[in-house]
């Protein structure tokens, strides 16, 4: 296999690999050229490339339920708004839509698209995902006749209190986490203080002969 032909190659999975970030792409890349002259070596690249992806892509979707799980009180909150305005709940619902941006946007546009073809309190029994618990809530008191905005209050207090707890887990946890980065930060700072003055004196008499030249 000649050199040529191993660098095309790279160069056109590099290419092809361009939604990839650029670590990736280059494991990519590098490994299709090297499995072409090398079969074990180009698997074990193969591997870590995928590793590599599998991970970044659980990575994104962590991230993307952390968001939409972060918007179901502002969820709550713009339906509370458009109720007390005198929207209906399909209303209030699509105006709640306008204020998200994460993937519970896309949950919204799905349970008002079935409510069109088979009714809005089915829709919402049936919903599912991030927002599928709030949903459900909402559909059954919209099926037995309750106050929406009761129901709708009382799951805008536990995300609130949720979220609330979850910061406060967070800044418990901060003080461990931080201790080893200031351990290092500091251990250098009190080796000298300690060691200094033992040290320095010993260490100018010994550069004294040196110094004079």
């Amino acid at each position: 296999m000649s050199l040529f032909t191993m660098v095309s190659v790279a160069v056109v999975v590099y290419v092809m690999a361009a939604m990839q970030p650029v670590g990736v792409r280059l494991i990519a890349a590098t490994g299709a050229a090297v499995g072409l002259s090398n079969p074990l070596a180009g698997a074990s690249l193969g591997l870590v490339w995928y590793s590599l992806r599998r991970r970044r892509s659980l990575r994104s979707e962590r991230l993307a339920h952390r968001r939409a799980e972060k918007e179901l009180e502002l969820l709550t909150h713009s339906m509370l708004i458009g109720l007390s305005g005198g929207l209906s709940p399909a209303g209030a619902l699509a105006l709640a839509r306008e204020s998200l941006s994460s993937s519970l946007g896309q949950e919204v546009d799905k349970v008002l698209r079935n409510a069109v073809k088979g009714g809005l309190t089915p829709s919402l029994m049936n919903a599912t995902g991030t927002g599928g618990r709030l949903f459900r809530q909402v559909g059954a008191a919209h099926l037995s006749g309750s106050p929406l905005e009761l129901t709708l209050t009382a799951l805008a207090t536990e995300y609130r209190e949720a979220a609330r707890s979850s910061a406060v887990e967070k800044a418990r946890r901060l003080p461990v986490r931080m201790m080893l980065p200031l351990t290092l930060l500091m251990l250098p700072g009190l080796l000298i203080l300690m060691i200094g003055p033992l040290v320095l004196p010993p260490l100018a008499r010994l550069l004294d002969p040196f110094m004079l030249f």
